[in-house]
C-alpha cells in the first residue's frame, strides 16, 4: 500500500535535507519522508561554458559573401555594410567587427549582425559585448542605435526576445570615439521548455545618414547562468514546483518601445497580422492609467469589418492557475460602427496542431452609443477556471479587437498583468510523507 498526501507525485528520493527513517516490524518496511517542499530532480545540466562562436570576430568567412565565420550579415538598408576593423583599438585580439554607412543620399541606413545558438531549454542565460562609436560626419545630426539582441523564433516565425539591450549615441565630440562600453543583461526568464535554439543579433541603425558613419563591436559571449535546466525533458523534471505570484508579462505598462518594428511599436508585444491598411495598434499618450504610454487601437477609412490583435508569449509554470488583469479605454466609435466594437484579453495555449485553447477568456463589447465613449479606463480581471496542463510551459497573452466602421474607432490598452494564483502546482508536488507497506 501506498500513502501519500498527493495522487499526483514525482517519485524520486528524499528531498534534500529530509530525513529518511526505516521502521522494520511485522515484516512491513515504512519509510518517512519529511522535509521542504521541492520535487526530486535528476538535473539537466545547462553549458558551463562559451556559446557564442568566433565573438571576438578573429575568424574570417570560407564564405566570401559573408566577413566573419559563424555571423551573418542580413538586411542591409541602403549603402550599409559590416567589414572587419583591424586597427587599435580593440577590446579583445587583434580584430573587431565594423557597421559602417557608405555614400548615398541623406536616408536610413541599416544592417544587421546574427549568430543562431543552440541552447538547453528550461537554462537562464546572460549576454554582453563590448562596443565603441567612432561617429559620423562632422557636424552630421545623427543619433544612430545599436540594439544586441537574444531572442527566440516560434512555428509561425514571430521573434520573442529573451534579452534586449538598446544603445543610442547622439554625433556629438563627447560619444566619439572614446574607447569601448561594456554592456551586459542576464535574461529575465529561461528559455521556454520547447525552444533549443535562440539567435544572438546586433540591429544597427542610422537615420538621415548620407554616409561615413562607424561602430565598433568586439567581445560578444553568451552564457547560461543557471546550474540545471527548469524544464521537465528527458527524465528532468522541474523544481520550481510553486506558483510565483509575480507579474509574468513584460512591458505590460507599453512604456518600452523597439527601436526597429517588428510589426508592433512595443517591446515584447507583437501585432497580429503586421501589416494591415485597416487597423493597427499604435502608442497614445494621453488619459494614461499608468505611467505614460498606452497601445492604441485604431482603425482607418474603409467601410468594412476590421480586426488586429496584440499578443505577447509568456513562461509559465505548469499546474499553475493564471488571473489576468488589464485597463481599458473605449475613447471614440468610429464612422458607422454602432455596436459592433469588440475587445477580448485572452490566454491560450496551443497544441502540436496548432489548435488554441483558452484558459481565460474576458470579452468587452459597447453597444451604448449614448454613454460608451470617453468614459475613462475600466478595469478588468480573470481567472482560469482551470490550471495550465502540464505539459505546457508558455502560454499566449493576446487582445483581439474587432469593429466594422468606415474608420476612426479609437481604444485605449493599459496596465496588462498576468500573474499565478498562489499555490502549489498540481504537476509537481513532493512527497509529505510516503509510507510502503512490502511484506520482505
Amino acid at each position: 500500500m501506498i500513502r501519500r498526501d498527493l495522487e499526483d507525485c514525482f517519485p524520486g528520493p528524499p528531498c534534500p535535507g529530509g530525513s529518511l527513517v526505516n521502521h522494520n516490524k511485522d515484516n512491513h518496511l515504512k519509510i518517512e519522508i519529511d522535509g521542504p517542499k521541492c520535487c526530486p530532480i535528476t538535473e539537466c545540466p545547462c553549458e558551463g561554458g562559451e556559446l557564442i562562436k568566433n565573438g571576438g570576430f578573429e575568424m574570417r568567412n570560407a564564405d566570401l559573401t559573408q566577413e566573419f565565420a559563424y555571423w551573418r550579415a542580413v538586411n542591409p538598408v541602403s549603402n550599409t555594410t559590416v567589414t572587419t576593423y583591424s586597427n587599435m583599438p580593440v577590446y579583445e585580439g587583434y580584430k573587431a567587427a565594423q557597421f559602417q554607412t557608405n555614400t548615398t543620399p541623406a536616408e536610413l541606413h541599416a544592417i544587421s549582425l546574427q549568430q543562431h545558438i543552440t541552447v538547453t531549454p528550461g537554462c537562464i542565460y546572460r549576454f554582453s559585448f563590448a562596443e565603441n562609436f567612432l561617429g559620423g560626419p562632422a557636424g552630421a545630426v545623427l543619433q544612430p542605435s545599436l540594439i544586441g539582441r537574444v531572442y527566440y523564433t516560434d512555428c509561425a516565425g514571430s521573434q520573442f526576445d529573451l534579452i534586449n539591450i538598446p544603445i543610442v549615441k547622439e554625433n556629438i565630440p563627447l560619444n566619439i570615439d572614446k574607447g569601448y562600453s561594456y554592456h551586459q543583461k542576464t535574461a529575465d526568464i529561461p528559455v521556454p521548455c520547447d525552444v533549443s535554439k535562440v539567435t544572438v543579433q546586433f540591429d544597427f541603425i542610422s537615420s538621415n545618414d548620407s554616409g561615413g558613419t562607424r561602430w565598433l563591436l568586439d567581445g560578444v559571449s553568451l552564457r547560461a547562468i543557471s546550474s540545471a535546466s527548469s524544464c521537465s525533458k528527458d527524465g528532468c523534471v522541474s523544481s520550481m514546483g510553486i506558483c510565483r505570484p509575480g507579474n509574468l508579462i513584460k512591458n505590460g505598462d507599453f512604456e518600452d518601445f523597439t527601436e526597429i518594428n517588428r510589426g508592433s511599436p512595443f517591446l515584447y508585444w507583437y501585432q497580429i497580422p503586421e501589416d494591415s491598411d485597416l487597423a493597427i495598434v499604435e502608442t497614445f499618450s494621453s488619459a494614461g492609467y499608468e505611467g505614460l504610454n498606452q497601445a492604441l487601437f485604431v482603425t482607418f477609412p474603409g467601410a468594412q469589418p476590421k480586426s488586429v490583435s496584440l499578443r505577447q508569449i509568456v513562461t509559465v509554470t505548469p499546474g499553475c492557475r493564471l488571473e489576468l488583469s488589464f485597463a481599458e479605454y473605449f475613447i471614440t466609435r468610429g464612422e458607422s460602427a454602432e455596436n459592433t466594437p469588440r475587445l477580448i484579453g485572452r490566454v491560450f495555449w496551443v497544441d502540436d496542431s496548432g489548435t488554441e485553447f483558452d484558459l481565460i477568456n474576458v470579452a468587452i463589447a459597447k453597444f451604448d452609443h449614448e454613454s460608451d465613449e470617453e468614459k475613462g479606463y475600466s478595469f478588468h480581471t480573470g481567472t482560469a477556471d482551470v490550471p495550465v496542463p502540464c505539459n505546457v510551459s508558455s502560454v499566449y497573452v493576446q487582445f483581439d479587437f474587432s469593429v466594422t466602421d468606415n474608420g476612426g474607432t479609437q481604444w485605449a490598452l493599459d496596465a496588462v498583468q498576468l500573474r499565478a494564483v498562489l499555490w502549489e502546482s498540481i504537476c509537481c508536488q513532493c512527497f509529505k510523507e510516503v509510507a510502503l507497506n512490502a511484506k520482505l
